[in-house]
């Protein structure tokens, strides 16, 4: 026993010593390919170096859910390989040690990395997620404040950096400005997004600006009274497939439908006009955009908690009895069947990369490294392809938990398999004898 205590350590010190060493490897060139999709984010932040550090507080829990499983399986890989070609392979198996016993150790970190895999997905990466919303909601707010203090003028058109970004373009205009900045008369506010044509106004007789908490946030709320909207949407269709779409109202000849003359014509828009009595605008959520980051969810459901997120997801089927056609509420699903999915599919991982390390150690390594690939992809592969038949409405999003850890466990036993075809040594069929011999798909008729 203690002979065994001492490999199950050896093991255990390589394995952990090359996947955090891996790990960190890879997580340094994933991040640094992130970086570049904040570009903005950082250049537009008031203070780029904690934003930074926010930044990778952000991005990190997403990168080690999926570095870490794969760290772990190419370290067993490295390891069973240096093993094999130190003749240390060779050794334990004369002395009777099976290689359900040299996966014992491996597999006990599988399960490590597994929770913590599990934690990173879906515990840090949501705290992470809400803690950089916190962030960007100080950083408008300083924005803001920023805005209030400097770039506020009466009788003069505003426009400053701190309303501007690359999305939407904004113009302020204030006749009369009180002193303490909370009361103003005859409002004017103009925006425009990148994708329009034309501004959108508003004219309002009186505002005023009050501070308040939103969501429990100290927030800005730009309030005005007696006002009126207008806008313009202008139609991606032409004049012609208008007059097309309704012959019984125009009645037009089909010989008058090809002239060209219908070219010369702009596109229809449609202008609207809106009266309200009061309109409360955040300034501060209005702003956040200005620092947005890569949030592809709305709503917030990054940032929940399993618990929450499930009851979120409940509430969400009660009120859409057609939910299971519903493809925002499946793609919520696979979402959340996605962060378990990948983590629990570790455990098997320390498994095949002793399999596939275990090499004949005069041969080159190249079939490892190969196979390494084939698993990644593999793994990967699977998910995305449950993803697809689920949001086709063939799978239900649930089954992406069994699939595939169910497609490594196949691995495995064709690795296993396709070994003992091709034992490496004169020693590795008794190596595996006694343990996978008794299972018909591994003996050699079967």
């Amino acid at each position: 026993m203690a002979i065994l205590h001492k490999l199950d350590r050896l093991i255990a010190n390589e394995i952990i010593t090359l996947t955090f060493v891996i790990t960190a490897s890879l997580s340094s060139i994933m991040i640094m390919a992130k970086i570049p999709r904040y570009a903005q984010l950082l250049f537009s932040a008031p203070d780029t170096g904690t934003t930074f550090l926010m930044l990778l507080l952000m991005i990190l829990p997403s990168i080690i859910k999926f570095t870490v499983p794969i760290s772990l399986l190419i370290s067993a890989s490295l390891v069973t390989i240096r093993m094999a070609a130190d003749r240390e392979l060779e050794a334990w198996m004369a002395s009777g040690v099976s290689i359900l016993r040299l996966s014992a150790m491996p597999s006990f970190i599988g399960l490590i990395v597994m929770l913590i895999s599990l934690f990173s997905a879906l515990i840090f990466e949501p705290y992470s997620n809400k803690q950089f919303e916190k962030f960007r909601w100080v950083q408008s707010r300083k924005a803001v404040e920023e805005l209030i203090k400097d770039s506020l003028r009466e009788k003069s058109f505003n426009k400053s950096n701190v309303l501007d970004s690359d999305r939407v373009n904004i113009l302020l205009y204030m006749q009369d400005i009180s002193k303490d900045r909370s009361e103003f008369k005859n409002v004017f506010l103009a925006a425009k997004t990148s994708n329009e044509k034309y501004y959108s106004a508003i004219v309002s007789s009186a505002g005023s600006l009050k501070k308040k908490l939103n969501a429990g946030f100290p927030d800005y709320i730009f309030s005005l009274n007696k006002g009126t909207a207008y806008s313009i949407k202008q139609s991606d269709k032409s004049i012609s497939y208008y007059l097309k779409e309704n012959l019984e109202t125009f009645q037009l000849q089909k010989k008058d439908m090809k002239r060209n003359e219908f070219l010369s014509y702009p596109n229809l828009s449609d202008f609207t006009i809106t009266y309200f009595s009061e309109m409360n605008i955040s300034l501060v959520n209005t702003l956040k955009n200005k620092f947005k980051g890569d949030m592809n969810f709305t709503e917030n459901t990054n940032q929940l908690y399993p618990i929450a997120y499930f009851e979120m997801l409940d509430k969400e089927k009660e009120k859409n009895p057609e939910w299971s056609k519903d493809t925002k509420i499946i793609e919520k699903l696979i979402f959340i069947f996605k962060q378990i999915s990948v983590p629990i599919s570790t455990i098997f991982l320390p498994i095949i990369g002793i399999c596939l390390g275990i090499q004949d150690p005069r041969r080159k390594q190249f079939g490892v490294y190969l196979g390494i690939g084939i698993v990644v992809f593999v793994l990967y592969a699977s998910i995305s392809i449950c993803q697809q038949l689920a949001l086709s409405f063939v799978l239900p999003p649930f089954l992406m938990l069994f699939i595939t850890p169910i497609a490594l466990i196949i691995i495995i036993a064709l690795l296993l398999r396709w070994r003992l075809r091709h034992p490496p040594s004169t020693g590795f069929i008794a190596f595996v004898r006694d343990d996978l011999l008794k299972i018909k798909i591994f003996s050699k008729k079967g």
